[in-house]
């Protein structure tokens, strides 16, 4: 690759980990990924914009982490986090060390017969960047963390390096790709829900005016009807965004569900009250005969147009909205639940 190349790496099915090196095109045998420089540079797992730093004496960036699809999973709330440049790749020397027992099949032997057509040996691989690989630290060694051994289940040291040892951290499995899916999803309704909050605060602008006493000719001439109290009390609704954006954020069950608690009640009660307060109109308005002037009859009408029909309008955006906020947000804690069934099946 030269620079300005963009290299992508995917998941083509089932649940991976990649193992990436880097080497300078030009130098390959003096010039390499650094991954501990990289860590203390920018953190134990890299984030979107983080760079890919070379050894010494050079100590440049090689690569820009610039676009990931998984970039919402954060950090869960075991500590785990995706991406990681703390732990080493796997090999057979380590397998054998800890088990006493031969295998042929590693990271690192991967990684040294890709290496071999371009003349460098095993000697020239190095440690990596473990894309997709969800690790932690164990908690009781936080104060310690450069020196933190990664987060296993069989206590806090690992038990081994054939990858099996971090199964329950690494799995990139269907409920975290489901995970962030539903938190992409649910961050465009919230975003929808601050676009017709926007419209609200718009209708409420002339009421708000008035009991601030300030007096806008242009707003007075639009004779904006009065509000009800409904729509007060709906605007409320808002403020559960950042509650749901943040259990989104940070994978908490007990506040999503607050979340889908507020917006049932805060959100949906108003509009519903919407519905049976301007029924009569709306029922009266679709029953008219053709031709007939509103003027003759008690629909209340705003503009030329049925006041009760313009609000069912924005009680039908409102309600779409809503349901899909709370349709996402129930299938994140089924995602988050069955994350925490597989581990305790661990």
């Amino acid at each position: 690759m030269r620079a300005g190349d963009l290299c992508r790496v995917s998941l083509p099915e089932g649940s991976q980990v990649g193992d990436l090196n880097l080497w300078n095109l030009e130098n390959p045998r003096k010039e390499r990924f650094y991954s501990g420089k990289t860590r203390q540079i920018h953190s134990t797992h890299l984030k979107t914009y983080d760079r890919l730093w070379s050894c010494f004496p050079y100590l440049r960036p090689m690569a820009t982490f610039v676009k990931d699809s998984l970039e919402d999973y954060g950090i869960d709330r075991d500590g785990g986090s995706l991406h990681d440049v703390v732990g080493t790749r796997c090999d057979d020397y380590i397998y054998k060390l800890i088990t006493g027992k031969d295998r042929y099949g590693s990271c690192h032997r991967y990684l040294t017969e890709a290496v071999l057509e371009h003349g460098l040996t095993e000697e020239d691989v190095h440690d990596t960047w473990n894309i997709f690989m969800c690790t932690g630290f164990t908690r009781h060694n936080t104060d310690t963390f450069p020196d933190a051994p990664m987060a296993s289940r069989g206590g806090p040291m690992v038990l081994g390096t054939d990858g099996t040892d971090f199964e329950h951290r690494q799995r990139v499995a269907a409920h975290y790709q489901i995970s962030a899916l539903n938190k992409s999803r649910l961050k465009y309704c919230i975003f929808f829900h601050y676009l017709l909050f926007f419209v609200m605060l718009i209708k409420l602008s002339a009421d708000i005016l008035d009991r601030l006493d300030i007096f806008i000719l242009e707003i007075e001439e639009l004779q904006i009807p009065t509000p009800l109290w409904w729509e007060y009390f709906w605007c409320l609704s808002v403020f559960l965004s950042f509650l749901g954006l943040a259990a989104a954020r940070g994978n908490r069950v007990n506040d999503m569900k607050k979340y889908m608690v507020g917006i049932s009640t805060i959100a949906f009660v108003p509009l519903l009250y919407c519905i049976f307060y301007y029924l009569n109109d709306v029922l009266e308005y679709l029953s008219l005969e053709e031709g007939t002037d509103l003027d003759d009859t008690d629909i209340f009408v705003w503009q030329g147009y049925p006041y009760g029909l313009l609000w069912y309008g924005f009680v039908l955006m409102a309600f779409q909205v809503h349901f899909f906020s709370l349709f996402f947000a129930w299938n994140l804690i089924k995602a988050w639940r069955a994350r925490g069934a597989l581990k305790k099946g661990q």
